[in-house]
């Protein structure tokens, strides 16, 4: 069994989820969201985001998490990056409370090359789990649900989102089976090898 937090990381409207691996089989645990508002001051709503985080981790710390998760981020300007990053550094200090940190999402090249980054990239996510990179919201929540059986309700795009980062995690350290098939073979033989 492993569990796999994860964060689809905004100001305006994070959400997390909480997906259990257990014999290649995803289960969706809990998820969650919250919406703050741009005419919020930006400190206020970072201390919305870090205390919804850690209320969330509050209700799931005792059991542990194995993996810690999130989307990756390029914003083209400062005002763009500053109040993603800010909503990360929010996540992250409510993740640290519970002595858990963020883990780098590695990936290969088709060329081999191992890389890394501060989490799975949109498209990315996307691709592994819906089986194309620049899937539509309603095709993500089809495909979160299919995988993980759920049935219940999401409140908005950013609960189905964080299932959808959770589920790429789960893809990309082989926790499950890569269902589009979208792995490459240095990939494949890094989740063989136990080297994912």
């Amino acid at each position: 069994m492993t569990r796999v937090l994860a964060f689809d990381t905004s100001m305006s409207g994070p959400g997390v989820s909480l997906v259990d691996f257990k014999r290649g089989k995803p289960k969706l645990l809990d998820v969650s969201s919250i919406k703050t508002t741009s005419t919020q001051p930006l400190a206020v709503r970072f201390d919305i985001v870090q205390s919804w985080a850690t209320l969330f981790l509050a209700n799931h710390a005792r059991k542990g998490f194995e993996v810690v998760g999130r989307e990756d981020f390029h914003g083209m300007s400062s005002q763009q990056n500053y109040p993603v990053l800010a909503a990360w550094a929010a996540t992250e200090r409510a993740v640290h409370l519970f002595d858990h940190e963020f883990d780098k999402y590695v990936y290969f090249t088709t060329k081999g090359k191992r890389k890394s980054g501060h989490g799975v990239s949109q498209s990315r996510a996307k691709t592994l789990v819906v089986g194309k990179g620049k899937a539509e919201k309603p095709e993500v929540d089809e495909a979160v649900r299919e995988i993980t059986g759920f049935t219940g309700d999401f409140a908005n795009d950013n609960e189905s989102d964080a299932v959808c980062i959770a589920l790429a995690y789960g893809i990309q350290l082989g926790l499950m089976p890569d269902v589009h098939g979208k792995l490459n073979k240095y990939e494949l033989e890094a989740i063989s090898s136990g080297n994912s």
